[in-house]
C-alpha cells in the first residue's frame, strides 16, 4: 500500500472509531465458493441439489438471486470482491500474468488497521500470495502441496500438471481453525476459499456415489459439509451470534451450456451468475432481494453494516438499503469482461453490459439478450433493436472509461518461472514471451470470436478430466483427436504423451518427446515429464540425451533442475550442483534449485556449504515453512537437537497445519525417546488433523516408542 493510501485508511480508521464508539463489534466470516453456480444450490431452486447448510444460512439471512461477477476467471474475480472495484481498476485481468496492486485497498487492510485480526485459508494456486491477495491478513495459509509431500517436506508425487495445485475444504478448514480458536476473543475477519467445485468434477467418497449422476453437484455437496463444520465451531465457541457471514461465488461453470465446459472464454450467466448469501446478526432472516447486485457490491456492503466509511476507490454499491426492503425500479448498471481469450489464446475479448433487463456483450461476435424473457440468453437480439444496441454499446464504452484506472497497469508482470511454468503446463499460456503486454480499455472486435474456438477447449478440458481420473485410453483418444485438428500444436501432442504414459506406452509417448519442434512453452513440462519416466524405467542415458535436448531448446529453469536431479542420481554431483546452479542463473527465485543445492552439499558431507545454502534460501524465503523443515531436518542429523526444534517451531507458527513439520516433530521425539513429548505431539495431531493418512503415519510411529 503507498504512504497516500495508508493516510487516507488512518483518516479512515479515526472516523470510524467514533462512528462505532464503544459498541461490540462483529466478526466477519467471508467464504468464496470457486467455480460455484447459483443454481446448482438448494435454496437456488435445484431440485436435487443437497446444501442444508448454505440453504440454512439463506433461511436465517438474505439471499441475492441474481449476483453477477466481474469477471469468470478466480485471480481477478476474488480481487474485485476485496477492492469492491471492477478490473478496469484494480487491473488484474486473468490468472497468473497479473498481481494485485500494492496500492489497492483490500478489505482485510481496511478491517485490519481498525483493529479486527485477520487471516486466511485458501484452497489453490490462483489465490496464493504470490498474487497479492494476502495484502490485510497476519495470517495466510496457502500451503497447498502438502498432500504431495513427504515427512522431509520434498515433493514425491508429482502431478501430470494438467491442473493446479489444491487442497481439500476439509484441509482448508484445517488451517484455518486453529488461528481462529486463538482470535475468538477480539473482533476477527477470517476469510476461508474452497476450490473443489473447480474443474476436474471428482468429489471424494460418498459424494462420488451418491452423486454419479453428477459429480459437479457431489462437490459443492462436498462444500457445503466442510462449511458445517466451520459454522460449528462458531457455534461451540459461542460466537455464531455476532459473526457477519457472507458466501459468494467468484464465478460460474458452464457445463456445456453454450458449448463451454468450464469458465473463462465466454460471458454468458453460465459463468457470472454467483451464489451471494448474507447473513446478518440481529436482522430477519428469509430475505429473498430480486434486484440484480454483483461480486463488486460485497466490500462496501461489509463495511456499512460494520459502520465503516466506505474508500472513495470502490467502484461498487451497499446493498444495505436492498436488505432493508428498498427497491432500485430502474435496477444498477453493471459490467463483466473475459480478456483470458486474447491473452491466453491470441482470439478476441469479451466486454458485458447489464442494464435494466438487457444484457449486452461486444466483442468479435457482438450479442444482446433480453434477460427477462430469455434467462438463458439464447436468443441473440443483435439485429432486432439497433436503436437499443447503439445505446448499450456507447455506454458500455463510457462505462469503461469512466471506471478504468491508469494504476490499473501496475497489475501486469512477467511471471516468474514456476507461475510460468504452472500456467503453461496447464495451456492457459501460449503467447510468446506470457506477457500481457498494454491493455486497451476499449471495445474492439478483431480476433477470432471465442464462440467459435470454445468446443477445442472443451476437448482439451475433457481430455485433462480423463487424465485426472486415469481413464487413459479415453484421454488417449480425445488428444489423438486434437492432434488430427492441429498436428502442429505440441500442446495437444503433449497431452497425449500423458495418456501414453497412463496406458504404460513410454516408447510411444518417447517417440513423441523425440519428434521436432518440440519448442512451445506449456509442452516442454510434459516431455520433460517423459525424459523423467524414460530416467526412471532405466533409459539413462537417452532421458538425460532428451533431456538436455528439450532444455536446449526451450531453457528453463524447471529443464536444468531436472537434469540436476538426474545427474545427482547417477552420483555425478558436480554436474549436478552446476545444473542446480544454471536454474537459479535464470530465475533467482527458483528457490527449489537453493534447497537442492543445499541437499547435495550435505550429502557430499561439506557441511558449512550446506548450511551456508540454507541460510540463503531462509533469508531469501523467510515465510516459507519448507525451507525451515529441510533446514530442521539437516540439524536434526548433525544431532543439533535444540536448533532443529527452535526451526520446527517456526516452521509451524509459519503453518500450524503443516503435517510433515508436525510428523518430524514428533518423529525426533520419537527417536531420541522423549515420550511425554511425543504423546503431546501426536494428541496436538489427533485433534487438528482430519486426514486419516496423516494420523496413521503418527500412530505408526508412535509405535516404535
Amino acid at each position: 500500500m503507498t504512504i497516500f493510501a495508508r493516510l487516507i485508511l488512518v483518516v479512515f480508521t479515526a472516523i470510524a472509531f467514533m462512528a462505532c464508539g464503544a459498541e461490540q463489534r462483529w466478526n466477519v466470516l467471508l467464504v468464496t465458493l470457486d467455480t460455484t453456480r447459483a443454481d446448482h444450490l438448494g435454496s437456488y431452486g435445484h431440485p436435487t441439489a443437497q446444501t442444508p447448510t448454505m440453504d440454512r444460512l439463506a433461511a436465517d439471512g438474505a439471499l441475492f438471486e441474481h449476483c453477477i461477477s466481474a469477471v469468470p476467471i478466480t485471480t481477478p474475480s476474488h480481487s474485485t470482491i476485496f477492492t469492491g472495484a471492477y478490473p478496469l481498476a484494480h487491473g488484474v485481468r486473468d490468472n497468473g500474468l497479473f498481481v494485485l496492486p500494492e496500492e489497492a485497498l483490500t478489505l482485510a487492510e481496511i478491517l485490519h488497521a481498525e483493529g479486527w485480526a485477520t487471516g486466511a485459508a485458501v484452497g489453490a494456486f490462483p489465490v496464493t500470495r504470490r498474487f497479492k491477495l494476502d495484502q490485510g491478513f497476519e495470517y495466510f495459509d496457502d500451503h497447498i502441496t502438502l498432500a504431495d509431500e513427504d515427512m522431509s517436506g520434498q515433493r514425491t508425487i508429482e502431478r501430470q500438471s494438467v491442473f493446479f495445485d489444491e487442497r481439500p475444504a476439509p484441509w482448508v478448514n484445517d488451517a484455518i481453525l486453529p488461528w481462529l480458536d486463538s482470535n475468538l476473543d477480539n473482533p476477527f475477519f477470517a476469510w476461508v476459499h474452497y476450490w473443489d467445485a473447480h474443474h476436474p468434477h471428482a468429489p471424494p467418497p460418498p459424494f462420488d456415489e451418491i452423486f454419479a449422476h453428477d459429480l459437479y453437484l457431489g462437490e459443492i455437496s462436498y462444500v457445503d459439509q466442510a462449511l458445517a463444520s466451520l459454522l460449528a465451531r462458531l457455534e461451540d465457541a459461542g460466537v455464531a451470534d455476532r459473526t457477519l457471514v457472507i458466501v459468494v461465488g467468484d464465478h460460474g461453470e458452464g457445463l456445456g451450456e453454450h458449448n463451454e465446459q468450464t469458465h473463462s472464454l465466454l460471458t454468458y450467466d453460465t459463468t457470472l451468475r454467483v451464489p451471494f448469501i448474507l447473513r446478518v446478526p440481529g436482522r430477519e432472516g428469509g430475505l429473498r432481494i430480486t434486484q440484480r447486485v454483483g461480486t463488486v457490491d460485497v466490500l462496501p456492503t461489509v463495511l456499512e453494516l460494520l459502520n465503516l466509511p466506505i474508500p472513495p476507490s470502490v467502484q461498487g454499491r451497499s446493498l444495505l438499503p436492498l436488505l432493508d426492503g428498498q427497491t432500485d425500479d430502474e435496477g444498477h448498471t453493471y459490467y463483466a469482461e473475459t480478456l483470458s481469450p486474447r491473452l491466453s489464446y491470441g482470439w478476441g475479448e469479451l466486454r458485458a453490459l447489464y442494464r435494466g433487463r438487457h444484457k449486452y456483450i461486444h466483442g468479435p461476435r457482438q450479442e444482446m439478450f433480453d434477460l427477462d424473457d430469455d434467462p438463458s440468453e439464447l436468443n441473440n437480439l443483435i439485429d432486432a433493436d439497433v436503436d437499443l444496441v447503439s445505446t448499450l454499446r456507447s455506454e458500455l464504452q463510457s462505462f469503461i472509461s469512466s471506471h478504468s484506472s491508469s494504476s490499473a497497469a501496475d497489475a501486469a508482470v512477467v511471471p516468474d518461472e514456476e507461475t510460468r511454468r504452472r500456467l503453461a503446463a496447464l495451456g492457459y499460456v501460449s503467447l510468446d514471451g506470457d506477457d500481457p503486454g498494454d491493455i486497451e480499455e476499449t471495445l474492439t472486435s478483431d480476433g477470432t470470436a471465442p464462440q467459435d474456438r470454445v468446443s477445442d477447449i472443451n476437448l482439451m478440458s475433457t481430455a485433462k478430466q480423463l487424465l485426472h481420473r486415469g481413464n487413459y485410453l479415453a484421454s488417449r483418444e480425445t488428444a489423438q483427436s486434437l492432434v488430427e485438428r492441429d498436428p502442429n500444436n505440441a500442446y495437444y501432442r503433449s497431452l497425449l504423451a500423458l495418456s501414453l504414459l497412463g496406458l504404460g506406452q513410454l516408447e510411444d509417448a518417447a517417440r513423441l518427446a523425440d519428434g521436432t519442434g518440440v519448442t512451445d512453452t506449456r509442452s516442454s513440462e510434459v516431455f520433460l515429464q517423459v525424459a523423467a519416466a524414460l530416467f526412471s524405467s532405466g533409459s539413462t542415458d537417452r532421458a538425460v540425451k532428451m533431456a538436455g535436448r528439450i532444455n536446449g531448446e526451450n531453457s528453463t529453469p524447471n529443464g536444468h533442475y531436472l537434469l540436476g536431479e538426474m545427474y545427482s542420481a547417477l552420483g555425478q554431483q558436480e554436474r549436478c550442483l552446476r545444473e542446480f546452479s544454471s536454474a537459479l542463473d535464470e530465475d533467482s527465485k527458483f528457490y527449489k534449485a537453493r534447497l537442492s543445492i543445499a541437499i547435495t552439499y550435505a550429502r557430499m558431507g561439506d557441511l558449512a556449504a550446506a548450511e551456508n545454502e540454507f541460510l540463503k534460501l531462509m533469508k531469501d524465503q523467510p515465510l516459507d515453512p519448507k525451507a525451515r523443515l529441510n533446514y530442521s531436518i539437516f540439524l536434526l542429523r548433525q544431532a543439533r537437537w535444540d536448533e532443529a526444534l527452535t526451526s520446527l517451531d517456526r516452521a509451524l507458527e509459519l503453518s500450524p497445519t503443516y503435517w510433515r513439520a508436525h510428523l518430524a516433530r514428533l518423529a525426533a521425539y520419537v527417536d531420541f525417546d522423549r515420550v511425554e513429548e511425543a504423546e503431546i505431539s501426536r494428541e496436538r495431531i489427533r485433534q487438528r488433523c482430519s486426514d486419516p493418512r496423516v494420523q496413521q503415519r503418527a500412530d505408526a510411529l508412535m509405535e516404535l516408542l
